[in-house]
């Protein structure tokens, strides 16, 4: 029998083996591990990388690479939906296609007149976001739950060269006189589907990028292979302040 069946010592549990929920890259993430490699617990009890190595702040504003699918994040969907989130405290894009922060960092992404995604800061590592209702039955009328936490992975581009890096492997421009901050774009990156939005942290630039979990490993080992020619790599989520 494969040695990857065999449960008494299975290959495929490493670093991650005591976390009940762990990213698509989570194998990625360990085998470039370093000494200085340490994670944190995110308001869902769940692992995040936040420092990859000693030059991570260096890395990240050149071209850096994160794993953040398990900063928790939620959707809701309805002609209801924005008087949850006012309820929250939560700002509303003002139209389609844009995003807005809230005061502690969470970012409101519409993707339509009716629905929102929200993704949550790294300041409070998504306490804020798991404090909102995920049932049906503990929404607004006309206010419809969506589980993008599960049907989607989080990564996130950082750095002065990200759209030199972006327009090797997608056709939007993500220049920011094009692509301002609160920009949203709902394309094909290496040819994968995803929903990227244009973000800051204390200062350093950002891109969100969200795809089909099941297309996360692809769609890592092609940013991997992108941030190279800019001095770029993984890095963690202290990088974003």
């Amino acid at each position: 029998m494969s040695e990857l069946y065999n449960t008494a010592s299975p290959a495929h549990v490493d670093r991650a083996d005591a976390d009940i929920a762990r990213s698509g890259n989570y194998r990625r993430l360990a085998a470039i591990a370093t000494a200085d490699t340490s994670s944190v617990k995110t308001a869902a009890a769940a692992s995040v990388v936040s420092r990859i190595a000693r030059n991570d702040a260096d890395i990240a504003r050149k071209a850096g690479l994160l794993e953040l699918s398990m900063l928790p994040r939620t959707g809701y969907r309805g002609v209801s939906t924005t008087d949850l989130l006012a309820q929250n405290g939560m700002p509303i894009p003002a139209r389609p296609n844009t995003a807005a922060s809230s005061a502690n960092g969470d970012c409101i992404l519409r993707l339509s007149q009716k629905e929102y995604w929200l993704l949550g800061s790294p300041t409070d590592l998504g306490a804020a976001i798991m404090a909102l209702p995920t049932q049906q039955s503990d929404t607004p009328d006309r206010c419809y739950p969506l589980f993008c936490m599960d049907s989607h992975a989080w990564l996130m581009l950082t750095g002065e060269h990200m759209a030199a890096v972006m327009a090797k492997i997608c056709g939007v421009d993500m220049r920011e006189a094009v692509f301002p901050e609160g920009s949203i774009a709902q394309t094909s990156i290496a040819r994968v589907n995803a929903i990227m939005v244009r973000q800051s942290y204390q200062g350093l630039p950002a891109i969100s990028i969200l795809c089909d979990v099941a297309s996360s490993d692809y769609l890592w080992t092609a940013l991997m292979d992108a941030v190279q020619e800019f001095g770029g790599g993984a890095v963690g989520l202290d990088v974003l302040g």
